[in-house]
Formats: C-alpha cells, structure tokens, sequence
C-alpha cells in the first residue's frame, strides 16, 4: 500500500488525531473492535485446527513459528504468526484503509517523508502466548535485506494489563500498552530500536509490518 494507493483511507488526514512524540505516532482506538476481533478469530482459527496447522506448517510463505527464525534458536523469540493477506484479502484491505489513514497523518507531520514513495506489502498477524515474544533489543532496517524499511507499524488487536506485552524504546524510554484498536507507527533505523516485552496472563495479538521505499516515478 503505497502513501498516494488508490486504497482510500478510513478518515481524511485532516480529521485525524494521532498523538506524536519521538517520532512515535499513536492513534488510540482507531480500529473498531469488531475489525480487531475477526482478525484475531481468523489466526486462532488457522492455528488451532488441526488441518489448518498442517497446511501452514508446510507453507513457508505463510506462516511462521518464531522460535524457528534464528538457525541458532537463542534469541529467545516464541510467537506464532501468518500473513493476513494470503488468508483474508477482505479484511486486509479494510486494515490497510486505516493504516492508509494513519500514514497519511504521519505525513503530514513528518513532511519530508512526501518525498519518498512509501508502500506496505505485508500484514503479519501475530498471536503471542504468554512468556513469549521477542525480547532481544532490535531496530527493523538494521540486517541488509531490510535496508529498504522506512517505518514501522503496528496494530494492538486486544487489550493486555499494565505492565504486559508492551513495545518498548531504548533510547526514548518509553512502552506503549497494547490496547484493542491502537495503532502504532515509529522509525525503522537505529534511532528506534525496540523490543516486545512479554504477556503473562493471556496471549497477545497484533498486526504488523513494514513501509518500504520504493521508486517514485513520474507521471
């Protein structure tokens, strides 16, 4: 999905809200629950039925068992995802018209992004059990195959208590809460480097992915 993608966004950039700090943008209950909660449905589904696991075991492209990621399994990564769009194209377009919004404000903002063709291409829906995640300090550029990342973005799609799941800035010092509906969209170099801090008492939901640069060509 693209800054100027023909996906027109869920509410014009001069109604929106976000709050901005850091070059952190927050949109709190942005995404209406009903649209949180088919997502989620939609992960417990493919993962918890027995044929649904086997077939996405198999399809590498499509799903995902972080304790895999790393040959030298010590990173301590353990969560589960798979790629929305290869699932439900319906509700990934209905993500991207809110993430659209979103972008858009944070454009607006951040002016010298105009200049750079961005566009999203994965949606990864997650579920994290609890002790899980990925607590190891990271920033989402930093390995040369990501290079291309400009921003990143993610989607709280169910409510943890204070003190659970949040995405926590090293260098900001600062944890957002994950709440139903609450987007999130931060820098993807070194300056924001980050980590998922772990659920305790219940699993923890999310969408996410990446706004890369690519090539603005004339018209």
């Amino acid at each position: 999905m693209k800054s100027h993608d023909p996906i027109p966004p869920i509410k014009p950039v001069e109604l929106m809200d976000g709050y901005f700090d850091d070059f952190i943008g927050i949109w709190d209950d942005f995404v209406p629950k009903v649209v949180c909660d088919e997502a989620v449905k939609l992960i417990d589904d493919a993962l918890d039925t027995d044929a649904s696991a086997r077939y996405l075991s198999s399809t590498d492209s499509q799903y995902s068992d972080g304790s895999q990621q790393f040959p030298e399994r010590n990173m301590g990564r353990k969560d589960f995802s798979i790629f929305l769009h290869y699932h439900q194209g319906n509700l990934a377009r209905t993500f991207n018209q809110y993430l659209q919004a979103c972008l858009l404000d944070y454009i607006e903002n951040y002016g010298n992004l105009k200049q750079q063709g961005l566009m999203s291409t994965d949606a990864k829906l997650q579920r994290t059990p609890p002790q899980g995640g990925y607590h190891v300090w990271h920033s989402e550029n930093s390995n040369p195959r990501m290079q291309e990342r400009v921003l990143v973005w993610s989607i709280y799609l169910n409510d943890l208590p204070e003190g659970e799941g949040e995405t926590e800035f090293l260098y900001q010092s600062k944890k957002v809460r994950p709440k139903t509906g609450r987007v999130v969209m931060w820098p993807a170099g070194f300056t924001h480097v980050h980590r998922g801090n772990p659920p305790y008492t219940k699993n923890k939901y999310i969408l996410t992915g990446w706004y890369i640069n690519m090539p603005i060509t004339a018209q």
